[in-house]
């Protein structure tokens, strides 16, 4: 049973609003992926700023050496946990681009649906109006009737 027009209006609609959604949730995603790049783009600059700082004169505290490479550590390790966390949202937002082409795809079709049977149902009112304007004019124009008959 093929659906009505106002049903496939209601779906377009419906299927429109997802896709805003999945394009919310896009942003989102992007969002997050960026301020991740942001994180990890400091953490790099802090650990290049501690590599690149050269060695003070004199004598060299064990402390301090102890305390750089503590640090140092942390950075890398903080650097390796950043770096998986921006894989990861990248991941999610080709996830959430895929998701919303096909929420796209979803309603074009639906849109592409809607207009064939607006298209179906203009030329069915058009038939039907066709006819009935023959059956008129044939009743009318009939032999026989007073209307066509010679008059003196």
């Amino acid at each position: 049973m093929p659906l009505s027009s106002k049903r496939l209006e209601r779906l377009v609609r419906q299927r429109d609003l997802l896709e805003r959604l999945q394009r919310r949730e896009l942003a989102e995603a992007i969002a997050l992926r960026d301020r991740r790049a942001r994180a990890l783009a400091e953490a790099s600059a802090s650990r290049d700023l501690l590599l690149d700082a050269g060695r003070p004169a004199g004598p060299v505290d064990v402390a301090d050496l102890l305390a750089a490479g503590a640090y140092l550590q942390r950075l890398e390790h903080d650097i390796a946990a950043r770096e998986a966390a921006l894989a990861h949202s990248e991941e999610d937002v080709a996830e959430e681009r895929a998701a919303l082409m096909e929420r796209r795809r979803d309603r074009r079709s639906l849109e592409l649906l809607l207009e064939r049977r607006r298209t179906e149902e203009r030329l069915q009112r058009s038939r039907a109006e066709s006819r009935q304007l023959d059956d008129l004019i044939a009743a009318r124009w009939k032999p026989g009737t007073p209307a066509t008959e010679d008059t003196p």
